[in-house]
């Protein structure tokens, strides 16, 4: 098979690939429309409609080589079918040979898990380039080759094409490191077919997903399939101080090694002091500072640097350069008003994220300090974690505003309702509520006085808001800057 696919692909000129999802569904007659001559067409099921239903208007529109699963009817003459077992499983053999197989050429690390994927991938990129070591960056921020962001992605995995076509291209720029993010979505959907991982980093599992997974053991073992299909060669790097951990590594082939702040594992680190200002550690008889902030960020810092050093670097470098990582865009990203309030940007968007940043958040404030939350959960998403995210908040914090975050196709109202749907909210002090965001964050603003901080949380980095199928421009931090500027 694989030969065949490799003979094939040297017949065509571009790949194109049908989606699942209502997007790109209704780009489906558009896919038809920009087909050109010598294109190859990949038909694949969706959970919403069959791309083998559109395989007559893509031969129509030039496209000369059909791979499906099933074979259409009726078949045209001078048109090669390929027929396979899985269609995806095909589309990441074809993109990878069609891009000269890069992962046989830089070392890809794969980072997985629920909370953690984009700080780690994005640490190691910084940390790498620092070194002096050409890298790609593929995460939920983007893509990054060396310092120049390509693109920005829709899904914090891309399809395998992109993916393909990307490490390539840096790969051609000199890169011998690749970062990406691994989702369980991504897994699932087969985004990661045909790719070659040199190592993958487990961070976490906690609650998420389970609109699309339906169950957290579902949602365990789409993570743990990730690195089940580790070659012996490639290395797996987990979190011990995660509660399944050990379900993870459980019949997996590649050389399993720990890192953690509880237990006995293979790379472990110290916390000497905490702040608001960042966090003094002890690595490896090393004591460093660095200004990312809590203890989830400690362990994000500390995948890193085991990362690098099962990639071969050298020690001293390591700890020379970690030291200077800088804060993440959206992952407690922070200012200081001339005003004296203080405001967290942060992408927790999970029960256990939301936690964690909270925790964090009272374990270095200010006994004299209200911590002030803005919240909203995403619409047409898990609906089971919007009570347990807005008790969290409302246990939390001294002051809770709940409000929109991407509504997507769902009642604003709707979602609201279910947010406040806890016991422990009918005995005590009330909710702010707004469904204008920006509304919630300038009443979080209003409330708020010298020494408070205000957490604006769910969206992070993200620079606008999905209502009803549109994409309008919004921006947590500028906009909670400009608010605080005017006062």
């Amino acid at each position: 098979m694989k030969k065949k696919l490799k003979d094939l692909i040297q017949r065509v000129n571009v790949l194109k690939i049908m989606g699942e999802n209502s997007s790109l569904i209704e780009g489906i007659s558009m896919y038809s429309k920009i087909i050109q001559k010598n294109m190859i067409f990949v038909a694949k099921k969706g959970k919403i409609t069959d791309g083998h239903k559109f395989i007559t208007d893509a031969i129509k529109n030039g496209a000369n080589t059909i791979v499906c699963e099933k074979l259409p009817y009726p078949l045209f003459q001078n048109i090669t079918y390929v027929l396979v077992p899985d269609s995806m499983n095909a589309l990441g053999i074809i993109s990878s040979n069609f891009y000269d197989n890069p992962t046989k050429n830089i070392k890809l690390i794969g980072i997985t898990g629920t909370n953690g994927k984009t700080s780690v991938a994005t640490i190691l990129h910084q940390l790498f380039s620092k070194m002096g070591e050409k890298n790609i960056l593929i995460s939920t921020m983007g893509i990054k080759i060396l310092s120049n962001k390509y693109t920005s992605t829709t899904h914090t995995t891309p399809n395998i094409i992109e993916i393909n076509k990307y490490l390539n291209l840096s790969i051609r720029k000199g890169c011998k490191y690749a970062f990406m993010e691994v989702s369980s979505h991504g897994i699932h959907q087969k985004r990661i077919e045909g790719l070659l991982f040199q190592g993958g980093v487990f961070t976490n599992i906690t609650h998420d997903h389970l609109d699309y997974h339906e169950s957290f053991d579902r949602y365990l073992s789409t993570k743990k399939f990730f690195f089940e299909n580790l070659s012996e060669k490639a290395f797996a790097l987990i979190n011990l101080d995660d509660k399944n951990s050990d379900k993870i590594i459980k019949n997996i082939l590649s050389k399993i090694y720990f890192y953690g702040l509880k237990k006995d594992a293979n790379f472990k680190i110290k916390v000497l002091k905490k702040s608001i200002h960042g966090s003094q550690l002890l690595i490896d008889g090393h004591t460093i500072f660095t200004s990312l902030i809590g203890t989830f960020n400690i362990y994000n810092l500390l995948a890193s640097y085991a990362t690098a050093i099962l990639l071969g670097g050298k020690k001293d470098s390591i700890l020379k350069e970690i030291k200077n990582i800088k804060p993440i865009r959206g992952r407690f990203e922070q200012f200081l008003s001339n005003s004296g309030i203080r405001v967290i940007v942060d992408y927790a968007h999970n029960p256990d994220g939301l936690k964690t940043v909270l925790n964090t958040i009272n374990e270095i404030k200010n006994d004299d300090s209200k911590l002030i939350c803005v919240i909203g959960c995403g619409g047409n998403r898990d609906i089971k974690k919007r009570s347990l995210m807005g008790k969290i908040v409302y246990e939390k914090c001294d002051v809770s505003i709940f409000t929109s975050d991407n509504p997507r196709e769902e009642d604003i109202e709707k979602i609201l309702i279910d947010m406040k749907n806890f016991q422990s909210f009918l005995k005590k002090k009330s909710i702010l509520t707004f469904v204008r965001r920006k509304k919630a964050i300038e009443t979080a603003i209003r409330i708020a006085k010298k020494k408070d901080i205000i957490l604006i949380a769910g969206k992070g980095h993200e620079t606008y808001q999905d209502i009803k199928g549109k994409r309008f421009p919004f921006n947590d931090m500028k906009i909670a800057k400009d608010l605080l500027a005017i006062n």
